[in-house]
């Protein structure tokens, strides 16, 4: 079988071609498009295509797989550590991926199911909108003008200011307003999209196992199974602790043995929330648990 490296990008991307040998059959640049990559591989039998994780991956991974390709999905940090080079192009990239594919020196990686792929996009959607809030903006600028807005929930914060700055600084109106639609409309859409991810985790069975735990939510436990998928692929929880992270870098040389902090590998996303249930255990929930009581040592 033949094989093919991709170096994707948002536009271009380089396609590279070789024979079992490692001989070069055929390299070029391509719009990335289902189109147009599809038609840079036709013409030389069903190929191993190779391409790095990526946004893009899993799309093209699906569109290719359509043509009876066979498509990887490998660690970028892996493949990086295989290929040594002093110079980085499109297309060498998309060389050494091919030589990969060629020799099987690559170490694949899970390709979450379309389902998966769905609840972290309104996930990842919900927490846009958390970040484009204006309420700590909204607040400073305020606070540079002699206002504490103090504390107030998030439905009552647009109207809490409306009243303030009615009162005490009129002049900031024409400011503030636009900073204030901003923030009614990402907090408005967050709560849609946290209503739509609840919904999607009261049918799911797994969630509902997990949501029984203090400072667990819905969001937490659909992001949780969102990010393993399939859980039947790690065989201890040791291994679940290192895919999300959650275990300590190690450096060990001759009479030195170092653990340090832990890694933090994987979207920021997760842990975010990982931190938030931490705190709701920790500081919110009354019953006591082996949890919380580990947690407060």
């Amino acid at each position: 079988m033949n094989s093919c490296g991709i170096d994707l990008a948002s536009e271009a991307s380089a396609v590279c071609i070789v024979n079992e040998q490692g001989t070069l059959l055929r390299e070029q640049m391509v719009a990335t498009e289902a189109r147009e990559l599809g038609k840079a591989l036709t013409g030389l039998g069903r190929l191993r295509c190779v391409v790095e994780a990526a946004p893009l991956a899993a799309w093209v991974a699906q569109q290719l797989e359509t043509q009876g390709h066979e498509v990887i999905l490998i660690d970028p940090r892996r493949a990086k550590a295989v290929i040594q080079t002093k110079n980085k192009t499109d297309k060498l990239d998309a060389r050494n991926l091919a030589k990969l594919a060629q020799v099987g020196w690559y170490t694949a990686v899970h390709r979450k199911t379309p389902a998966a792929r769905l609840q972290r996009t309104h996930l990842q959607a919900r927490n846009g909108l958390v970040e484009t809030a204006q309420a700590a903006r909204i607040r400073g600028l305020l606070r540079a003008h002699g206002v504490k807005v103090g504390a107030v929930s998030a439905g009552q914060f647009v109207a809490t200011v409306q009243a303030l700055v009615a009162e005490h600084v009129p002049a900031l109106t024409t400011a503030l307003e636009p900073l204030l639609l901003i923030d009614r409309q990402a907090h408005e859409g967050a709560k849609a999209l946290a209503r739509h991810v609840t919904k999607q985790v009261k049918q799911d069975p797994l969630c509902q196992r997990l949501m029984p735990v203090p400072g667990v939510g819905p969001l937490v436990a659909g992001t949780y199974v969102a990010t393993l998928d399939d859980p039947t692929r790690f065989r201890t929880s040791t291994q679940v602790a290192a895919y999300l992270g959650l275990v300590a870098r190690v450096y060990q040389s001759g009479a030195a043995n170092y653990h340090g902090r832990i890694r933090k590998e994987g979207d920021k996303l997760r842990r975010w929330l990982f931190v938030e249930a931490a705190h709701v255990l920790l500081t919110r929930t009354k019953r006591s648990s082996a949890l919380k009581r580990w947690g407060l040592k």
